[in-house]
């Protein structure tokens, strides 16, 4: 089951079930408007209807969560199968807190590959790698191609910071450090953010580089497409 967000309901019954929501339907990958058939409540605690794209007319099994006092639950709203197409990135606010323009580049180029305009989709993503990497290199690098911005990130910018920060919390007088004196005095909220200190930590040495790894030997398997006009049989 794939969580539907409210925003995508465009019309709703008396009783507030969707009656009708507007996403990227799974069989004919087309954006659509589903319309909702009779929705059959099951046990007080869910609701669900199966709804029909407006497009090709297959259905979409919905189940609504409920509240206790009958009405849906705001954000409890999911569907079967998954809407096509690929969901915004983790972490993606952090990019809309350091350039709007560019996360608006990364949703544009996100709504194209959801739309299978996929020549355009690559197009916007080499221009945001050209406009990420500029806006963290030196004014004077502004103009270099996209591999030269790339080859001078690890001279412009400090990319073992994160490395240095985790250190100076763990130490004898950091934060963290002082804690382990004595576990007794660790809370559950300073737990949690120990753990998620250590998970961020291994997603920057171990999952990142394994990730990419792996994302570099399927682009170097990957078939390469013919040019048009190439002259190809």
């Amino acid at each position: 089951m794939q969580l539907v967000h409210d925003a995508l309901v465009q019309s709703r019954f008396s009783n507030t079930f969707p009656r009708t929501v507007e996403m990227l339907c799974p069989h004919c990958l087309k954006e659509a408007v589903f319309e909702a058939r009779p929705w059959q409540e099951h046990g007080r605690q869910l609701a669900a209807s199966e709804l029909e794209c407006t497009r090709c007319e297959h259905t979409v099994l919905f189940v609504q969560l409920l509240d206790e006092d009958g009405t849906n639950k705001s954000g409890g709203l999911y569907c079967h199968p998954g809407f096509g197409g690929r969901e915004p990135m983790a972490g993606v606010e952090h990019l809309h807190a350091m350039s709007a323009p560019l996360a608006r580049s990364y949703e544009s180029a996100l709504k194209l590959y959801n739309h299978a305009e996929w020549g355009a989709s690559s197009l916007i993503v080499r221009h945001l790698l050209g406009g990420l990497t500029a806006r963290m290199l030196a004014d004077e690098k502004a103009e270099l191609s996209l591999t030269r911005k790339l080859e001078a990130l690890p001279h412009d910018v400090d990319l073992s910071r994160p490395l240095q920060d985790i250190a100076q919390l763990l130490a004898p007088s950091g934060t963290f450090g002082r804690q382990f004196e004595d576990e007794a005095t660790i809370d559950k909220a300073n737990a949690e953010l120990l753990l998620e200190l250590a998970e961020q930590l291994i997603t920057y040495l171990v999952v990142l580089p394994g990730t990419m790894a792996d994302l570099k030997a399927r682009i170097a398997t990957a078939p390469v497409p013919l040019r048009r006009g190439s002259g190809a049989a």
